[in-house]
């Protein structure tokens, strides 16, 4: 009977630590600490479709991703959409994204090449009409990242007169460590960070304190962009026949 109640008591405390772990967190840039404004995303899940909050704008999505292996699996492909409308605050009107990815790999032994490294691609729309600019995001492989192998993501997004730069965060909060899928993306101008989403869970978005508010609609649909999107990194995408 007291093995039976150590069993017991043991197992009630494996379970209450489990409910009391906290998801890691995206350390975010020195320049956003204490500063602007964080805005989680609700509604998104984890499913193909949905409608989200992110504070004062609200919106619809849809999501794909396929994953075709030839030959068990020397060649892979990996493509998805995301598209998505917002609207709200300041925005003038909904705006909608076309967002698209592709990946091909080929696998030799333990030797991993890419013939076409992951792109993801958005244009936007308001109204109907063509928004000037879009988003453009592509894997990188060059430095320390790729010498350890993390999936790292470079990238920018232009709109209208407004241009950052965009770079995959893998720093977790309180630790040196680095983690080898995206924990979330910085924006940046000129080298300095204006804003950031954290994608671990639900989607966080981050506008810097000086963000003015042509600088916060592209925040806004460069978090949304890759905070709605099935990175090939992350996703475990079931097989289709090839």
């Amino acid at each position: 009977m007291t093995s039976k109640r150590s069993i017991a008591a043991v197992a009630a405390l494996a379970l209450a630590a489990c409910a009391t772990m906290q998801p890691a967190r995206m350390a975010l840039p020195a320049s956003l600490l204490g500063a602007g404004e964080t805005v989680v995303v609700t509604g998104v899940g984890a499913g193909r479709s949905g409608a989200f909050q992110a504070g004062d704008y609200a919106g619809a999505f849809m999501r794909s991703a396929a994953r075709l292996a030839f030959f068990d699996p020397l060649y892979e492909r990996r493509d998805g959409r995301n598209d998505f409308t917002v609207g709200g605050r300041d925005l003038q009107g909904q705006i909608a994204a076309s967002c698209s990815m592709r990946e091909r790999t080929i696998t030799l032994s333990v030797v991993s090449i890419e013939p076409q490294p992951m792109a993801y691609v958005c244009d936007f729309e308001q109204e109907g009409g063509r928004m000037p600019g879009r988003l453009e995001l592509q894997a990188h492989r060059q430095g320390i990242g790729g010498m350890m192998m993390r999936q790292e993501r470079r990238g920018e997004i232009t709109l209208d007169r407004v241009v950052l730069q965009i770079r995959s965060a893998h720093a977790v909060q309180g630790s040196s460590l680095q983690m080898a899928t995206p924990i979330g993306y910085v924006f940046e101008r000129d080298g300095v960070a204006v804003g950031a989403v954290e994608i671990n869970g639900a989607p966080a978005i981050t506008y810097g304190a000086d963000a003015n508010p042509e600088t916060r609609r592209a925040i806004l649909l460069a978090s949304l962009a890759l905070g709605l999107f099935w990175d090939p990194a992350e996703s475990a995408l079931g097989r289709e026949a090839g």
